[in-house]
């Protein structure tokens, strides 16, 4: 079988993720066709570094699907800016591997959904959590029946303070760019909820908004302007690990500003909660707050035959099975390396089996909706004070 041929639309940090997991591939696999992005000297300058030697470079979308040996394609530009790419990768026959979240609003993602369908191309999002051996375990679990019939999900997304603080100098602040916290980073987990327990929500109802980077009068609009430095926890500039650990945790983009994390201008939540009602009946209760001392998420699944308790940061798993057995402590093998290394291989290395074996593109376009729509209908209710229901596709 000839290896894929891949299109890379976006030269930022996914854009290198995936450049990275592409060479530790065998080229029997997949290679590069063709690079784009915008800025000519961004692109030549991502293909120097990578050393991906001549190969052809394109400033538009456009010129990209207008090529001939390109099967797939990876969308990686920024979160609100997924939606043209997309179409015109669909409409011209092209397999995609989209970034998560699939879009920003919900017109947007219905859009980029309802072109995937019609194309009947494979449409795959960037939910790396869907391969961690965690997640898959669960999965596992609630599918053979563990806990009977599930009954209630309990999910605590723990956003760690540090982290935290980042999304408060960068454009995810903005829901123009990033749709809101609870769509940017909860559509993680809000995904593998639906992919632990292989069912979809049908409404839900929501609360949320901004608790701890309030705009305060005793802090000035910057850091390096503000007589609060000393006692703040947020403080730009502590030195050169604590600017080392903002580029570790957000990348350069958030070093030159020193932006107060209370008083620069914003429309994001940073606390949200929701309760979600799902077509296999069970009730669904989750909360994200940004100030926790370490990033974790916490899932509890309630069945009518047992009960399940995991920290994901921890890889393991407590199971209760009724009546009355003595708990099981399941150690779950943590994946090699750092970040999400193996999940990154894993991402694209099923997008490139669902192409090679032709599989059914219907379950993941579906899910890509389903990953969303969670969070627009929450943030919906959070506007109207209301349930609201989850549109399907």
């Amino acid at each position: 079988m000839a290896p894929i041929r891949l299109g890379l639309v976006g030269t930022g940090g996914r854009g290198q993720i995936y450049a990275d997991v592409v060479k530790a591939m065998s080229p029997e696999r997949a290679v590069w066709s063709v690079m784009c992005d915008r800025q000519a000297d961004v692109l030549e300058e991502f293909c120097t570094r990578n050393g991906l030697g001549p190969l052809p470079g394109v400033s538009s979308v456009s010129d990209l699907v207008e090529r001939t040996d390109v099967d797939a394609v990876l969308i990686c530009t920024p979160d609100y800016a997924h939606r043209e790419p997309a179409e015109q990768c669909f409409g011209a026959g092209l397999h995609c591997l989209v970034e998560k979240p699939v879009a920003t609003t919900a017109v947007d993602a219905r859009a980029i959904c309802q072109a995937a369908r019609q194309s009947g191309c494979i449409m795959h999002l960037g939910f790396v959590l869907r391969y961690d051996p965690c997640a898959h375990q669960l999965r596992e679990m609630v599918a053979a029946g563990a806990i009977g019939e599930p009954i209630v999900c309990l999910v605590h997304e723990a956003v760690g303070w540090f982290h935290g603080s980042t999304y408060m100098r960068r454009w995810n602040r903005l829901r123009e760019y990033s749709g809101d916290m609870l769509l940017h980073k909860g559509c993680h987990t809000l995904d593998i909820i639906n992919f632990i327990c292989g069912a979809y929500p049908r409404r839900v109802a929501a609360m949320g908004g901004l608790q701890v980077f309030r705009a305060r009068a005793d802090a000035a609009e910057s850091c390096d302007r503000c007589g609060r430095t000393a006692d703040c926890l947020y403080y730009a500039d502590q030195g050169p690990a604590y600017r080392e650990r903002f580029y570790n945790t957000a990348g350069p983009q958030v070093l030159p500003d020193p932006l107060c994390v209370y008083n620069t201008d914003k429309d994001t939540t940073d606390t949200s909660c929701l309760v979600a009602e799902f077509d296999n009946g069970m009730r669904l209760s989750y909360t994200m707050s940004m100030v926790s001392p370490q990033g974790e998420r916490r899932l509890t699944l309630i069945g009518t035959r047992g009960e399940i308790r995991c920290d994901m940061s921890t890889y393991r798993i407590h199971y209760w099975s009724l009546p009355d057995k003595p708990v099981q402590v399941i150690e779950v093998a943590r994946p090699a390396g750092t970040g999400h290394k193996h999940h990154d291989m894993a991402l694209l290395s099923d997008f490139l089996s669902r192409i090679e074996q032709s599989t059914d593109p219907t379950t993941g376009i579906i899910d890509a909706h389903m990953s969303g729509a969670v969070a627009f209908a929450a943030l919906e209710s959070i506007e109207r004070g209301t349930f609201v229901d989850v549109e399907p596709l």
